[in-house]
């Protein structure tokens, strides 16, 4: 007979062993789906994993790899970013450029209009680049920075499922009563 390992939640006839519940929670935040393979649950597993990265990587791809980046300056403050973060390792570059093209004194502007792997996730540097990113992503700027926030924020849900496990339903009128 198999020993619990941790936390166990009982949902009608089932039980559900959680495992370490901050373990999850924090896989769950690293990669999503993560806490939940750790846990046993594949098929949340790869249903969220499908669901929150595919959605990241598709709002990614809409804005043309310049949605996700931090900016914590007043001509440009990422709203959005603390919600994109949440999506744990994806969005990790973003943090890193954030970190690296930090310059509270001025901006230097990028030399040439090629793209490059050190530009991935990097803030604009200029309000005319940003402009210039709008301009050739159209609605797909806006509509990437939307999709990749949202791709964070389905993420705390998954972590908070992760963590706490799924909901106990009534199932049975003997519990709908209680």
């Amino acid at each position: 007979m198999k020993q619990a390992s941790g936390h166990i939640v009982h949902a009608d006839e089932c039980e559900i062993d959680l495992k370490n519940p901050y373990v999850a929670g924090v896989l769950a935040f690293l990669i999503p789906g993560a806490g939940h393979f750790y846990q046993g649950r594949t098929n949340k597993a790869y249903l969220y994993a499908v669901c929150i990265l595919g959605l990241f990587f598709f709002g990614l791809y809409l804005g043309q790899g310049r949605v996700v980046y931090a900016a914590w300056n007043p001509a440009d403050y990422r709203l959005q970013f603390p919600a994109q973060v949440c999506v744990g390792v994806p969005a990790l570059p973003a943090v890193v450029q954030a970190w690296r093209n930090w310059n509270p004194n001025q901006q230097t502007p990028r030399t040439g209009n090629a793209w490059s792997i050190s530009d991935f996730m990097a803030p604009p540097t200029s309000p005319s680049e940003l402009s210039e990113w709008h301009l050739k992503a159209s609605a797909g700027f806006e509509l990437g920075s939307l999709f990749t926030a949202v791709a964070g924020l389905l993420n705390l849900l998954a972590i908070f499922d992760a963590f706490a496990g799924p909901m106990p339903l009534p199932y049975t009128d003997e519990r709908r009563k209680k």
